[in-house]
């Protein structure tokens, strides 16, 4: 009975937290929806923390019936219906929120005199056995990739060339600082093909610009290695950022020595400092050295800095 109780209270604070957060989003809905809409939209927030698997999503009959109840699943769905195609609102209502939720953490970073980092995420959304979903395009499966790894103690992994399947790719930036945890500012989805056809350089180019004229050099922009070429580092220059970017080191930068790759460039190199930093996957302290150095990209009259550890 104890546990029932402890379990009751700790879904009612999560319940509660939701809605704290939601809150200038409800607001904002409220001025221009119906409040049996607004009360639908945080129902239906509830349901998907509660009931979405993380390889399963919800079809829209199940979460109209986690709604009210299973006898009146029919009733459910057609709230959900009339929630989602009121053309009294749009999608970028719930998008300006999260910038402006973003917006206040870049706020919060600066005024505390720490370091506000927009980190670019970018995967993919796999609908392997589906043709039917609008802008659907060939992805690259990571999940078909995790499956192909070696086992210890099992053997005979299949090989051969990357698995495509039907999906969406998405990209996402993240406000964080040296602590806490991070805040979405955005996210949008982008397909090859249909009419939504797009290139994968576009939807970075619109974020790149709007960033930079938010935030400007308030923010460090971090990059991995699929930012590491010279067309985006063009880019990105043309507007006031500050951003590190994580090289291939297969790729080539030119030094004192000439042009070479990337990770010769640091061979051999004394590191300028250390310190400990935390090893997830060995979870232990790893002592880790820094060294930096001016280059030059070989192609274009760009000098950016690299960082090896």
């Amino acid at each position: 009975m104890r546990k029932s109780a402890t379990k009751s209270h700790h879904a009612q604070g999560v319940s509660d937290q939701l809605e704290t957060f939601v809150q200038g989003l409800l607001v904002e809905l409220d001025r221009q929806l119906d409040k049996r809409l607004v009360r639908t939209f945080l129902l239906a927030l509830q349901a998907i923390l509660m009931f979405r698997h993380s390889s399963q999503g919800l079809l829209l009959s199940e979460l109209g019936g986690y709604l009210v109840g299973p006898e009146q699943a029919p009733a459910g769905t057609k709230r959900l219906s009339n929630w989602l195609r009121s053309p009294r609102w749009t999608y970028r209502l719930i998008a300006t929120f999260l910038w402006r939720r973003a917006d206040r953490r870049v706020t919060e970073l600066l005024d505390e005199d720490h370091p506000a980092l927009v980190v670019w995420d970018e995967s993919v959304w796999e609908k392997p056995e589906s043709l039917a979903a609008e802008g659907l395009s060939a992805v690259r499966s990571s999940k078909a990739r995790r499956l192909k790894r070696v086992k210890p103690g099992f053997y005979n992994p299949p090989g051969g060339r990357p698995v495509f399947v039907p999906g969406l790719n998405w990209i996402s930036l993240l406000v964080l600082g040296l602590s806490g945890p991070p805040t979405l500012a955005t996210m949008r989805w982008w397909s090859t093909r249909g009419k939504f056809a797009t290139r994968k350089d576009v939807p970075r180019q619109r974020l790149l610009k709007l960033c930079a004229r938010w935030w400007g050099q308030a923010v460090i922009h971090i990059w991995d290695r699929g930012y590491g070429h010279g067309p985006w580092l063009s880019e990105a220059l043309r507007y006031p950022v500050r951003f590190v970017v994580r090289w291939p080191q297969a790729y080539h930068l030119v030094d004192a020595q000439g042009k070479r790759n990337a990770w010769k460039i640091t061979r051999g190199k004394r590191s300028l400092g250390h310190r400990l930093i935390w090893d997830a996957q060995r979870h232990c302290h790893r002592k880790t050295g820094l060294y930096f150095c001016s280059v030059t990209h070989p192609d274009r009259d760009t000098v950016v800095h690299r960082s090896t550890c």
